[in-house]
C-alpha cells in the first residue's frame, strides 16, 4: 500500500480522536478560543521537526504563498474549534467531509481537472449525506448553525491543501509548511482580546486535555501536510481522510457504551441517521475516484 494511503488513514484517525478530546476539553472549562490559541502554538514546536536537516531558505518572489495559506488554515481551525463548541462530534466531524468536495471544485476553478458525471453524482450524494446528518436531531438553530461553520471550515481547510500542493514542493515544502504554521500560531494572538477570562485562570481539569488533544490535532496536521507537500494529490488524500468522519461516529458510540452513558428516547435512532449519512459522505468521496 502507498504510503499516501497510511499517512492518510492514520491522520483521520488522530483527528477524529483529537476533535473528541477537544470536546472534553471545552466541557472542563477550556473556552473555545483559549482552546484554539493553546493549539496554534501547540502546532508549532510539532512543525519546526520538518526543519531537522533542512536549510531555511525560500525565494521571497513566492512568500505570498505561504503567508495566505496560513491565514486559511488559521480561519479554517477558528471555524472548525467553533463548530466542535455548537455541535457535537458526531455530527460537526463527518460534515468536514465534504472538504475533498471543495478541494475537487477550486481545482475545477483552477481550471487542473475536467468537470466529470462523477463530480456531479459525488456532490449530489454529499449533499443529501449532509442533510440526513443535518436532521439528525440536536434543535434547527443548533445543526443549522453547526453545519454552516463546519462547511466554511472545510471550504478553507480546502483551500489550504490546494495551496500546500500546488506549491509547496515548488517552494520548499518543510519551510513552506512552517511558516504556515507560523503564520496561524501569531494570528492566534489576536484571540486574546476575547478571552472571557486570562489562560492562567483555565481550570486545571481542563489544561491536561487541551495539551493532548493540542499534540494530537498538531501531528495528524502535519502529516496530513507533510504529504500533501510530497505526494501533490489532495483529492487522493482527502478521499480517505474523509473517514474521520466515520472514526468519530464510531469513537462516540464506543464511548457512550464503555462509559455507560445514558441515552434517550429515539437515540438509537438519531446515531443511525448519522451513521448512513456519514456513509453516504464516504461513498460521494470515493465516487470522485471513478
Amino acid at each position: 500500500m502507498e504510503p499516501i494511503y497510511i499517512n492518510s488513514a492514520i491522520a483521520a484517525l488522530g483527528y477524529a480522536i483529537a476533535a473528541t478530546l477537544s470536546k472534553h476539553a471545552l466541557a472542563q472549562g477550556a473556552g473555545i478560543l483559549r482552546l484554539s490559541f493553546v493549539a496554534n502554538w501547540l502546532f508549532l514546536p510539532v512543525f519546526a521537526l520538518l526543519l531537522i536537516g533542512h536549510e531555511f531558505s525560500f525565494p521571497l518572489s513566492y512568500i505570498g504563498f505561504p503567508l495566505l495559506t496560513g491565514l486559511f488554515f488559521f480561519l479554517g481551525q477558528m471555524f472548525t474549534f467553533a463548530a466542535i463548541r455548537l455541535g457535537d462530534i458526531s455530527l460537526q466531524t463527518p460534515v468536514m467531509g465534504t472538504k475533498t468536495v471543495f478541494v475537487v471544485l477550486i481545482a475545477l476553478a483552477l481550471g487542473t481537472e475536467p468537470i466529470s458525471k462523477s463530480i456531479i453524482l459525488a456532490a449530489v450524494v454529499s449533499m443529501f449525506g449532509v442533510a440526513l446528518l443535518g436532521f439528525s436531531g440536536g434543535g434547527a438553530r443548533r445543526v443549522g448553525m453547526t453545519l454552516c461553520l463546519a462547511l466554511l471550515s472545510s471550504l478553507f481547510f480546502a483551500a489550504t491543501d490546494m495551496m500546500v500542493s500546488a506549491y509547496g514542493s515548488q517552494f520548499n515544502a518543510s519551510v513552506f509548511i512552517f511558516i504556515v504554521i507560523l503564520v496561524n500560531a501569531v494570528l492566534s494572538l489576536l484571540l486574546v482580546p476575547f478571552f472571557d477570562e486570562p489562560l492562567i485562570k483555565m481550570p486545571k481539569a481542563a489544561w491536561t486535555w487541551v495539551l493532548v488533544a493540542g499534540v494530537i490535532m498538531a501531528a495528524q496536521a502535519l502529516l496530513l501536510n507533510y504529504t500533501l507537500a510530497h505526494y501533490q494529490n489532495a483529492a487522493v488524500f482527502n478521499v480517505v481522510y474523509s473517514t474521520r468522519g466515520l472514526w468519530s461516529v464510531v469513537i462516540g458510540v464506543a464511548l457512550a457504551y464503555f462509559l455507560r452513558m445514558p441515552t434517550k428516547k429515539g437515540d438509537g435512532r438519531l446515531w443511525v441517521m448519522r451513521l448512513t449519512g456519514a456513509l453516504m459522505m464516504c461513498a460521494a468521496i470515493l465516487i470522485l475516484q471513478f
